[in-house]
């Protein structure tokens, strides 16, 4: 009962990672498989990967190196931890590939030309970053106890959004404008007090439906991040440093957005995923002064763990696992 996207994603790693394997002789891997119910079936989990690599790639078995243990080395069910421990426990039992071959490291590449065609996979943001309409309510994670929107379009149509808690909130405008292409609203910010009372503050917004262009397309990537974690470990400091900042185009945007999976609490896991997008443009802007080039624009969010803005639902750890990242999207100058 698996997510079938879940499932693409898995087939979409082991076999990119077969292809390069096969084609890059001097690449060697471990993979470590780590088990509640002991050491013995971690290492049975890592030998089913290994087999399928072996068998469907013909990679020689002599350069894939299998390992079992109780827990990951960086595991989600950490020291202390008191709550949601039995979604931790299922988010460790996983396995991992390690590897110090720079090759694997690649960007994965689509197209015709391709070597390996990837599975479909639909993806639930459809549009950018900057199709979105953010709200902004300065000091609201402490003033207010929640706050909700009103909007109210020319035909006297009402929508409310909302409650929130955090201080930002990033609504696609697709799902404010259904199929139409503009469109005028009164807004009406509505905050709760934590004396009881409420504060409404009123705005008007014209919204335009973002279209796709149909040239001068932008790239994007992403890296995942470990359990309650905000920096990223050195594989994918390598990857943003070697792979991605070759990729940014001079006067070029980049939008970085930090997401979460939903374990914890709103308001920290909204911090979390702020910290983890910031991780990513120090890494980037580190990458780019020691080329000499201060000529990129950044703009950063963390959606914390808002499932309507996820890349994946939560139903499963891996789903759960998957949501832990921050997606960097590199559009050119316009």
């Amino acid at each position: 009962m698996r997510s079938d996207r879940q499932m693409k994603v898995y087939y979409n790693v082991l076999n990119i990672l077969g292809d390069r394997m096969s084609k890059d002789l001097s690449a060697k891997i471990i993979l470590v498989g780590s088990s509640e119910q002991g050491s013995k079936d971690g290492l049975a989990m890592a030998g089913s990967v290994k087999r399928y690599l072996v068998t469907v790639f013909s990679v020689a078995p002599s350069r894939i190196t299998t390992q079992g243990r109780i827990r990951p080395d960086i595991p989600s069910q950490q020291s202390g931890g008191t709550k949601e421990l039995v979604l931790l426990r299922e988010g460790d039992r996983r396995v991992s590939i390690e590897s110090n071959s720079p090759g694997l490291l690649m960007e994965f590449q689509s197209g015709p030309a391709a070597p390996l065609k990837p599975v479909a996979i639909n993806a639930v943001q459809e549009a950018p970053l900057d199709s979105y309409v953010t709200f902004n309510v300065d000091g609201a994670s402490k003033s207010f106890t929640s706050w909700s929107l009103e909007l109210t379009d020319e035909s006297g149509k009402i929508q409310n959004l909302g409650p929130y808690t955090e201080d930002r909130v990033s609504i696609p405008g697709k799902s404010i404008l259904g199929t139409q292409l503009i469109g005028d609203y009164n807004v009406k910010m509505i905050g709760q007090l934590k004396s009881g009372n409420s504060v409404v503050k009123a705005a008007s917004i014209h919204m335009v439906l973002w279209v796709a262009p149909k040239d001068n397309e932008g790239m994007r990537y992403s890296i995942l991040y470990e359990f309650n974690k905000s920096e990223a470990i050195n594989m994918y400091h390598k990857y943003l440093t070697n792979v991605v900042i070759t990729k940014i185009p001079i006067g070029g945007k980049v939008i970085i957005h930090g997401h979460t999976d939903v374990i914890g609490e709103e308001q920290y896991n909204q911090r979390l995923s702020l910290a983890r997008a910031n991780n990513v443009r120090t890494i980037l802007e580190n990458g780019l002064k020691k080329v000499g080039r201060s000529d990129v624009t950044f703009e950063v969010s963390g959606f914390g763990g808002n499932q309507k803005l996820s890349p994946f639902e939560n139903r499963f750890p891996e789903e759960r696992f998957y949501n832990r990242t921050v997606i960097i999207d590199i559009i050119p100058e316009q």
